[in-house]
């Protein structure tokens, strides 16, 4: 007997010290391959370790796939309606509907998150190394702080290398949006994103995922302070507050404390609404580092700048 299915699929040990410059290097002087299975024969031929394999397929994927920001903020409902008569055909029919997402992506050089995500699996698929596609939450806009969204909005990558699972996403570190624009920038960051840190930025759909890197509930990731990639890639922490919704009475300042901060950072902050930015009072002593913030008087959003680039978002509450 055939059934039928309706499919939503969305648009739903570090090694950080590892020198990564020849790959990148050879990787550059790749053509534009228009099928997944010719740029996997390449890095065949020039690599030998998964980890450099995997790291060729990444680059290549956030070096030559630009994001589709019209797709973005106009989604195309993607629904596929397929028959199947077993376990076994359902997985080949939906095997074949992301085979084709990848191809598409392949010949069209554009695709959001899910193209990035099925593309480095298909392409780790080929070079015979483990990965997995994961899906789940991730915040753009400091109006999410504090509201909990059950809505999938992301797919990134774990990839098995020397049994360790190694975090990424191509995505993220292709480029970002600045004014509705694409900017493509590389950031290395999302290569190998620190366990310890991935849930400052990323959130897993699938309870095994959250359970391998920390304990943490979806509610509390939306309560967070939203960091941006400058801030994820520094070697320092935020001790406090660990909230993004800041609670302070009209007598009282902002204070901000960070555990091993680089005091050769440039550090502004300034208040939505506001046109100028300020300079912060910071002191250290021994590891900790406290910056202090003059109150807004109001009920706003907290933007602090690191080096010119926007890093932490919070929401200032009056009470």
């Amino acid at each position: 007997m055939k059934h039928l299915i309706l499919l939503f699929l969305l648009v739903s040990i570090s090694i950080k010290s590892q020198d990564f410059s020849s790959v990148d290097a050879k990787v550059l002087d790749y053509p534009r391959f228009s099928k997944a299975e010719d740029l996997a024969k390449q890095i065949k031929e020039d690599f030998t370790t998964d980890l450099e394999k995997s790291r060729a397929a990444f680059f290549w994927l956030t070096q030559n796939i630009r994001y589709n920001l019209k797709e973005y903020y106009n989604p195309t409902p993607r629904r596929f309606r397929i028959e199947f008569a077993s376990e076994a055909e359902k997985n080949q029919k939906l095997q074949a509907i992301k085979h084709q997402l990848v191809a598409d992506m392949f010949q069209n050089k554009t695709g959001v998150c899910e193209e990035y995500a099925q593309a480095f699996k298909l392409l780790c698929d080929l070079l015979n190394i483990e990965s997995e596609v994961i899906k789940g939450y991730v915040r753009n806009n400091p109006n999410e702080i504090g509201k909990t969204s059950n809505a999938i909005n992301h797919a990134w990558n774990a990839v098995k290398i020397d049994d360790n699972w190694l975090l990424l996403d191509a995505t993220w570190a292709s480029g970002y949006n600045s004014g509705n624009q694409w900017v493509r920038e590389y950031n290395p960051y999302f290569f190998d994103i620190p366990k310890d840190k991935i849930f400052k930025s990323h959130y897993p759909e699938e309870t095994i995922w959250v359970l391998r890197f920390g304990r943490m509930t979806l509610e509390d990731f939306y309560k967070q302070p939203l960091y941006k990639a400058i801030f994820l890639g520094l070697q320092t922490d935020l001790i406090s507050p660990k909230t993004g919704i800041i609670r302070i009475n009209k007598s009282q300042n902002i204070t901000l404390k960070f555990k091993n901060f680089d005091t050769n950072l440039s550090v502004l902050y300034r208040y939505k609404g506001s046109k100028n930015s300020q300079r912060p009072e910071i002191k250290t002593v021994a590891d900790i580092t406290t910056i202090n913030l003059q109150n807004p008087q109001r009920n706003t959003d907290l933007i602090v700048f690191i080096n010119q680039e926007d890093a932490l978002y919070f929401k200032v509450k009056m009470r």
